[in-house]
């Protein structure tokens, strides 16, 4: 028998008492200084301490500010989908899906997406609403990515990897800057950025944004209607504020709004015109004391998502709401060991709808501990271990014959998770990277019950039944330096098993109202993985990266998976390859970047409401371009363009998407 949930918190929490009076050799991060001491960028996301990439227990790629402003995106999915091994699907100009390592598909839920370690991702159907992210490229410092599960290192939902945005510090950081672009699709952007030092006791950042685009302005007679004719607007706003209270404690607090209506591709793979309302308020205190480095975070998140086609026609309109407190501990034991113990508490709640009148929600309490333990020079284990306990619960009315109780949520699970990882250096070239780990995707609160359709002897509703969709993953990295050639190898061989998938339809529940569908756990699928990716430079001017990802993943799915109507199918949605390939150079004011993707032939689904049809996509290559010249040191002009090869290109099982042209114009101050 397990233990119970009390043993395994005073297990996590007891390296606190027993390291009270052990000083942390931690401080607040400076990112600048430490990459112009490195000479490369860092990160703190894993472990809490500085790292370079390759010392990192996970397998971790970080964008920087210069490959986003070379990337040529107008936005955030455009510069990840340049990513080595990441997964992309566009399906509308302000719409597009990321994943890692397959599993790709609308509202795609298996990576966590966080801003300076606040979730962004949103529970109502556990997906990123990239287009409602309140962050301007220009305010983004790099961006981690981490592939493989990684719930003990960063919280449940990290099932497939995590995307940690990491924007400017205005303790440390003073940015302003602004961009205005114009383009193909009636496109209209345009943002600023400026810090507002506070002398030596900090300063603060104001961002802010807006997008005006249309999808398919030339659509044929096939498109669907819901498409033409509509007008894509986001508008965003975003305040940073960072003080040192003292030589060892500083406070950072940010708050943001979004406001975003556009073309959307639901989970059900039909075309709906949204509305996203976001806000968010975060407070982070963080301490040098004797006892470690010491942080204490909270935030509060909203999200108003409606969408007016809805359920078979009929408009929903849910607000979800987050509320997270968290408190942690970095500290050292001796000169070898590191250690980080925290707790958290989070409660998500969303409404009820179409049918209104209730609320469905949870309460996670949360403890985790991670040893970073440097057995030798070269040698280093990483183990973090993390249990999430959740009460979950429904309250309020229900329609007459409904087959639930709100008794029936009343359930609590316990859901532990790990990550570990060996990182050996065996010399200066090469370095080694074995891990293993298990991540936890709860079901998300649509799932749950907030969808609740009801018609007479008919109804579609969430359960509260389901169990969480666990991943296990095992991994073997090698790094490699190429001096001589002036490159870099990477490669990783990979293998998940992930149990008790689930799909928003597939189960039924009876009661004396009628028959409601509801979602089920489908069944297991395993996924088997290689990846090889090169990067370097060339000569003086010139600047390249290549990759290539090969995978097979299988299935083990029941009868549910057939009435499912082909909601979930990463066996034939994920590209058995995947390779991309960049060359960029620059020489004086003038600077160049092409990037070319190839993905083979995939599939996806036509799902009128009822039944899903198939729908092939072949294979495709596509080329995304920048060129651009630095007038002075202020003012920079560039153009760019994406999926350049055709004016129309199917790459999914929606409309096809068009070619892209933009023009920028940038300033530094």
């Amino acid at each position: 028998m397990p233990p119970p949930p009390s043993r395994y918190l005073t297990l996590l929490v007891l390296p606190v008492v027993l390291c009270a009076h052990s000083r942390a050799q931690a401080q607040s991060i400076d990112y600048g200084a430490l990459e112009r001491l490195l000479q490369e960028p860092v990160t703190t996301s894993a472990t809490g301490s500085p790292q370079r990439v390759t010392d990192v227990p996970a397998s971790m790629v970080i964008v920087t500010a210069e490959d986003i402003r070379r990337s040529g995106a107008y936005d955030l999915p455009g510069v990840l989908s340049h990513v080595a091994g990441e997964d992309f699907q566009q399906w509308t100009d302000d719409q597009a899906e990321i994943s890692v390592r397959g599993y790709d598909q609308p509202y795609s839920q298996r990576v966590l997406v966080l801003i300076n370690g606040r979730q962004v991702y949103a529970d109502d159907y556990s997906f990123t609403p990239w287009s409602s992210l309140p962050v301007e490229l220009g305010d983004i410092r790099q961006i981690e990515i981490v592939k493989g599960p990684g719930s003990a290192l960063f919280g449940f939902d990290a099932v497939g990897g995590v995307i940690n945005i990491v924007t400017y510090n205005p303790l440390y950081d003073d940015i302003d800057s602004a961009a205005v672009s114009a383009g193909s699709q009636q496109l209209a952007q345009g943002s600023a950025i400026a810090t507002l030092p506070l002398g030596p006791i900090g300063g603060v950042r104001i961002s802010g944004g807006a997008r005006s685009n249309q999808d398919f302005p030339n659509a044929p007679a096939s498109a669907s209607t819901d498409l033409t004719g509509r007008i894509n607007q986001r508008r965003e706003a975003n305040l940073d504020g960072a003080v040192r209270v003292n030589d060892s404690t500083s406070l950072r607090v940010e708050a943001s709004t979004t406001d975003v209506n556009q073309n959307e591709y639901n989970p059900v793979y039909q075309y709906d015109f949204e509305h996203f309302d976001t806000d968010s308020v975060k407070a982070q205190l963080s301490s040098d004391s004797s006892y470690g480095l010491l942080q204490f975070t909270a935030y509060v998140n909203r999200m108003n998502q409606t969408s007016p086609m809805g359920v078979l026609g009929v408009p929903v309109d849910f607000t979800d709401r987050l509320t997270v407190i968290q408190a942690e501990d970095v500290f050292k034991l001796g000169a070898s060991n590191t250690f980080r113990v925290a707790l958290e508490y989070r409660r998500d709640s969303t409404n009820t709808s179409p049918v209104t009148g209730a609320e469905v929600f949870y309460e996670v309490k949360s403890a985790s501990a991670m040893w970073n333990w440097q057995l030798n020079p070269t040698l280093t284990l990483t183990n973090a271990l993390r249990l999430d306990a959740l009460a979950l619960g429904r309250n309020g009315s229900s329609p007459p014959g409904y087959p639930f109780t709100n008794s029936d949520w009343d359930r609590d699970l316990q859901v532990p998770s790990y990550n570990s990882g060996l990182v050996w250096r065996l010399d200066d070239a090469d370095t080694l990277r074995l891990l293993a780990s298990r991540g936890a995707l709860l079901p998300n609160l649509i799932e749950l019950g907030s969808l609740l359709y009801h018609l007479p002897g008919f109804g579609i509703s969430g359960t509260p039944t389901l169990a969480p969709t666990v991943v296990d993953a095992y991994e073997l990295d090698w790094d490699r330096a190429l001096p001589q050639f002036g490159a870099n190898l990477h490669t990783a061989v990979f293998y998940q098993c992930t149990d008790d998938m689930i799909a928003l339809a597939g189960g039924f529940a009876a009661g004396p109202g009628g028959v409601y569908s509801t979602p089920a756990d489908i069944g297991d699928s395993k996924a088997l993985g290689t990846t090889i990716a090169l990067d370097g430079r060339l000569l003086e001017h010139w600047r390249w990266g290549a990759s290539l990802r090969l995978e097979r993943i299988s299935e083990s799915f029941g009868p549910a998976a057939a009435a499912a109507v082909g909601e979930v199918d990463p066996r034939n949605e994920t590209p058995g390859r995947l390779a991309k390939l960049n060359v960029g150079w620059s020489q004086g004011r003038w600077e160049s970047d092409i990037f070319l993707g190839y993905q083979s032939a995939t599939s996806g689904v036509d799902y009128n409401g009822f039944t899903g049809t198939p729908i092939a996509v072949p294979g495709y290559t596509t080329v995304d371009a920048r060129l651009a010249y630095q007038v002075n040191s202020h003012l920079t002009l560039a153009v760019s363009g994406q999926n350049l090869l055709h004016a129309r290109q199917v790459q999914t099982s929606g409309e096809p998407v068009q070619r892209r042209l933009l023009a920028t114009v940038s300033a530094g101050f």
